[in-house]
């Protein structure tokens, strides 16, 4: 495990058990780490890395597979099941994952300590991820729209998340956003709290160059309930 620069996880640890991805998203960060320093993306379990959690006692938040989509199609099961016994035996901890294929995530059991998220890019990816997080889970829920494509601000059911993440895409040839796409974002958000008194934290990144910091978090699972 490695402290990690991610802004919505630190202060916090990647933690990387499985490595590789098949997506092919051409803005995929990890792809050019993994290429660079690895020489490959293929999906590779590392059962050695199991057991790194534990060493860590004070409780910090952990992004699982930082560097994967750990409930992509073409993962095993067992993989799955084996990072999630790690999550269940340190409860000390909240492990925060990020899926583009958040379906998996209806057949586990859900440890309490297990933030499930998922990412989308644009309106298309949104309205099938979202629908399919549409399922009662005793944890956090969280959206990462990162990199913002378009305005998707009227397509998000802030009755389904806990808490959503926004960014803009990074590195070569990076396009930029438009600041109306974000600014939609908190609009809607903000129409959402003054309807039903419910208010879903935002987290803008850095990368979005945002004139005002926003980076807030969602309270912490003993206290949503």
């Amino acid at each position: 495990m490695n402290r990690t620069k991610i802004e919505w996880v630190k202060p916090g640890y990647t933690w990387n058990p499985a490595t590789g991805c098949k997506h092919n998203c051409p803005y995929c960060y990890a792809r050019r780490i993994a290429m660079r320093f690895d020489k490959h993306f293929d999906p590779t379990f590392h059962p050695e890395r199991l057991d790194e959690p534990k060493k860590v006692k004070k409780p910090n938040k952990i992004f699982v597979c930082s560097m994967a989509d750990l409930f992509g199609d073409w993962v095993p099961a067992e993989w799955i099941e084996r990072v999630i016994e790690t999550v269940k035996n340190c409860p000390q901890h909240t492990f925060m994952f990020l899926t583009k294929n958040p379906v998996r995530y209806i057949d586990l059991a859900i440890p309490e300590n297990a933030w499930l998220g998922t990412s989308a890019e644009n309106a298309s990816n949104l309205h099938v991820r979202q629908d399919q997080m549409c399922f009662s889970v005793p944890t956090c829920t969280f959206l990462s729209i990162e990199p913002l494509q378009e305005d998707v601000a009227a397509y998000i059911d802030f009755d389904v998340w806990d808490w959503v993440i926004v960014g803009a895409e990074t590195g070569p040839g990076a396009k930029p956003i438009d600041p109306e796409w974000v600014q939609s974002i908190i609009d809607e958000r903000d129409i959402h709290q003054q309807l039903t008194g419910r208010g879903v934290p935002l987290f803008l990144k850095d990368n979005l160059k945002w004139p005002d910091k926003m980076q807030e978090y969602p309270e912490a699972k003993d206290e949503m309930s």
